[in-house]
């Protein structure tokens, strides 16, 4: 997979690669697998984001429920910015604006008209 990497900021994934992914869990998880830091450990994942350790095991697991019936923890938004940053790519925000049926370039466009 090639990343359009950039040296300032997170790399961006290519759009088919994030469109197979199904759920933000999923999301999560891929964007962590795909770290730019490749011998990042959750551990190091938490130092970079404030994350706590229990809770990111949650946001990258690959199950929906746990063993007792509960639903997994989704990663919080206010934690994008960090996560993004720490693994070095925008799986999870270009993910999200594909949910919302917009392109980057379409959300960009849709800020500078509402700041004008």
């Amino acid at each position: 997979m090639n990343l359009l990497e950039r040296l300032d900021a997170p790399s961006v994934a290519p759009i088919s690669l994030i469109s197979t992914l199904k759920s933000y869990r999923d999301v999560c998880r891929m964007a962590f697998e795909r770290r730019r830091v490749v011998n990042m450990t959750r551990a190091g994942l938490c130092e970079r984001t404030g994350m706590r350790a229990s809770h990111v095991a949650d946001y990258l697991s690959d199950r929906d429920i746990d063993d007792r019936g509960n639903e997994m923890r989704d990663m919080p938004a206010k934690y994008i910015p960090a996560f993004e940053q720490a693994v070095g790519n925008t799986f999870v925000s270009q993910w999200l604006a594909m949910q919302a049926q917009l392109t980057i370039l379409e959300a960009q466009i849709a800020e500078q008209k509402a700041s004008a």
